[in-house]
């Protein structure tokens, strides 16, 4: 049973490019702080090495954040959240960082001799 669940916009050079999720609290008194937060990144494809700011954090809740569960879809792309300093205001701010994904490149390397090999025919 979610207990909460608030959404917010994911803004990239001004522009909405999508919503996050943050949902959690089980009911159940043994395991009630599992969070989540969910990425939905709609039409946008993030590059790889790409950093998304989502909120500033105080520092006491910088561990927290650190070991909260990102889920989401992106094309090739893998997702992790980050809690990184703000210079500017000695604070925190949760980021989520894109990377290749792995298998995503082995599995283009895979298709692209048979799609070769299709259009010879």
């Amino acid at each position: 049973m979610i207990v909460y669940e608030v959404s917010y916009p994911i803004v990239v050079n001004g522009q909405t490019v999508g919503t996050y999720t943050v949902f959690g609290g089980t009911g159940n008194f043994t395991n009630s702080n599992v969070n989540v937060l969910m990425i939905d990144l709609e039409d946008y494809q993030p590059q790889d090495g790409e950093v998304i700011p989502l909120f500033a954090i105080p520092e006491e809740e910088k561990e927290y954040w650190e070991s909260i569960e990102i889920q989401g879809e992106a094309e090739c792309i893998e997702m992790k959240g980050e809690v990184l300093s703000d210079s500017q205001d000695a604070g925190y701010v949760f980021n989520v960082v894109f990377t290749e994904s792995k298998t995503c490149s082995v599995n283009q390397a895979v298709v692209l001799p048979t799609l070769i090999f299709l259009l010879k025919v």
